[in-house]
């Protein structure tokens, strides 16, 4: 009896994944629409426009160059690179979790007056982050070609891991987007705790550098392994172990799951909420 219940639950948890997955699909120009139109709000009438995607990581990179080359020396050949390959990626998942989290609470008239899957207004807010993520590598990779020639042949698999980096990135945004909702206090810590987060990834240094007693604090950190799957390919100029391509692969697929997931369970209490 148990067991065809247990069985008849994972038969509806299926059927609402397959359902939420689906209404992605169907709504797919809706959200490019809202991610389109966030992005054209975000920067149009700035001086530098998208210029400024570029120029956010590059600033942070100057400024932890300057504190581990010149006052806390690090022995890492070309750091500067070294740390670009790690900020950029870094950027893109700290900007849309920022504001995926404010995205449902932000839309209240939007998500009165028209009716579409509240999820996807986190969705759109990654998609917009994405679009400059895209547009933030066509101008720095060739940086990259040009001191590591052997990076070009990885092209394909970096466009595979930004993907992977999309997927990921989707579903954290809906756990925190809808999870704000409830508890308010998520969006009022976020930044501290994305300010932790970012000392335990190896931005500025480098998985090998963390002694052994804690180095299992950065390896169930999942942004660890997009930063060495970036990093292996832009700086190093290798192809990534394929640990850690399986390890993306399976952190990607498991966060857009826990994602909707997420979604379904506090579904109906949504819009109360807000």
């Amino acid at each position: 009896m148990n067991f065809n219940r247990m069985k008849s639950r994972v038969a509806v948890i299926s059927g609402d994944l397959k359902k939420k997955i689906k209404g992605i699909f169907v709504y797919r120009h809706t959200i490019w629409q809202i991610a389109l139109a966030q992005t054209k709000a975000k920067y149009t009438g700035n001086c530098l426009g998208i210029w400024v995607a570029v120029l956010n990581p590059l600033l942070i990179m100057f400024a932890i160059s300057f504190v581990f080359t010149k006052i806390i020396y690090l022995e890492i050949n070309n750091f500067p690179l070294f740390v670009l390959a790690g900020i950029f990626p870094w950027m893109f998942f700290a900007s849309a979790i920022a504001e995926a989290a404010s995205s449902i609470v932000s839309q209240q008239a939007m998500m009165r007056q028209f009716n579409f899957p509240k999820e996807h207004l986190p969705l759109a807010s990654v998609t917009a982050n994405f679009l400059t993520f895209l547009i933030g590598w066509a101008i720095i990779c060739p940086i990259f070609m040009f001191f590591n020639p052997a990076s070009i042949k990885l092209l394909p698999l970096l466009a595979a891991g930004l993907l992977l980096s999309l997927i990921f990135v989707s579903g954290m945004a809906m756990i925190v987007g809808v999870l704000n909702v409830f508890f308010r206090d998520i969006g009022l810590l976020l930044g501290t705790i994305l300010m932790f987060w970012f000392w335990m990834t190896p931005v500025f240094y480098s998985i090998d550098m963390v002694p052994d007693k804690v180095r299992w604090i950065c390896a169930i950190n999942p942004m660890t392994w997009f930063i060495i799957f970036y990093r292996d390919i832009l700086f190093h100029g290798v192809l990534p172990e394929a640990a850690v391509i399986c390890g993306l692969l399976c952190i990607s697929v498991l966060s857009v799951l826990i994602g909707l997931g997420v979604v379904i369970a506090f579904e109906k209490e949504l819009l109360k909420k807000i």
